[in-house]
């Protein structure tokens, strides 16, 4: 089932965030389905933007870590050779370590080709259902944009007169919040991604400019996106400050910054917008998470705010029923 609804729910979010756009263009002169076309180029051009800042970072650092890799080895070797040596394992013995390390893996061979084959097969059904994304989410979303206001207000009807009003007034609520939510999220990013910019230049990274911002971008996958930028900015600086100091550099860096997200940016900025508690983030992460897996998880947050708002509206017309 989450296979079947992830790529509508997809659908429907860069619906929701191109439908401004979209509008904006009709209001212009543009036809509706010309409209919805323009908005969903100009998103598609955006993401490819986004990734072209990303990719270029990762491959760059990937190419230093491969750089740099016979030395750290050789370091490494340098510091675990005396503990095997006190250990009285042979490893002077090059040629001895190679054939047991022959031996185990001729004596693993079948199951070795299994786990080849169980990986070719989940790759091709990755490939498979990649492809389905990329052909049913353009379509769905064309269509969502197009019959935006349409397919709104039809599904009101749907509803009984009598809950129309509450229901539409619920859903201005919900689209105020994620608005709100929206505009808090795109601030965080902006003010991390200058913080962690200058921050990293600070530290001596000369990829101080391309980290940051990505870090900065990837806030909006939560957790993740942070453990990401880490990962890169930690390979970055130690391969360019030394173990040490650039383990140093990035637990500070990282470390405020965390801090400042946490406790200020996202309170301040985001905060009563969504009004969830740190329990119930991590649960709607969890839950969604384990529901919908990636796509989950960047829909938690908002999901879990439209939850809110809806409970709140039961329990306000529970309290205070209609008829009173």
């Amino acid at each position: 089932m989450a296979d079947i609804l992830a790529p509508f729910a997809a659908a429907f979010l860069l619906a929701y965030l191109l439908e401004p756009l979209c509008s904006l263009l009709e209001r212009i002169g543009l036809p509706r389905a010309l409209a919805s076309l323009v908005a969903i180029v100009v998103g598609t051009v955006s993401v490819i933007g986004l990734v072209a800042v990303g990719l270029p970072v990762v491959d760059r650092e990937f190419a230093k870590l491969q750089a740099r890799l016979p030395d750290l080895l050789a370091n490494a070797y340098g510091m675990v050779y005396p503990q095997l040596i006190a250990l009285g394992l042979p490893v002077d013995d090059v040629a001895a370590l190679r054939e047991k390390l022959i031996g185990l893996l001729s004596g693993h061979t079948v199951a070795v080709s299994q786990k080849l084959l169980v990986t070719l097969q989940a790759g091709l059904n990755v490939l498979v259902t990649l492809m389905g994304w990329l052909v049913l989410v353009p379509v769905v979303l064309f269509f969502l944009l197009k019959d935006w206001a349409s397919i709104f207000s039809k599904a009101l009807l749907l509803i009984p007169a009598r809950h129309q009003q509450a229901v539409s007034e619920a859903g201005r609520s919900i689209h105020q919040t994620l608005q709100g939510y929206l505009k808090g999220q795109a601030l965080v990013m902006l003010a991390l991604a200058f913080y962690y910019s200058t921050a990293l230049l600070m530290g001596g990274l000369q990829s101080w400019l391309s980290i940051g911002i990505l870090t900065g971008l990837l806030v909006f996958i939560p957790y993740i996106g942070f453990a990401i930028g880490l990962a890169i900015a930690l390979v970055s600086a130690t391969l360019e400050l030394g173990l040490f100091p650039g383990l140093l550099t990035i637990a500070v860096v990282y470390g405020l910054g965390q801090l400042l997200e946490s406790f200020y940016l996202t309170p301040k900025l985001i905060g009563d917008r969504i009004g969830l508690h740190p329990l119930a983030v991590i649960f709607a992460l969890m839950f969604f998470g384990g529901l919908f897996g990636l796509l989950g998880v960047l829909l938690a947050l908002p999901l879990a705010a439209v939850l809110v708002v809806i409970g709140q509206r039961l329990i306000s017309s529970r309290a205070d029923p209609p008829g009173r």
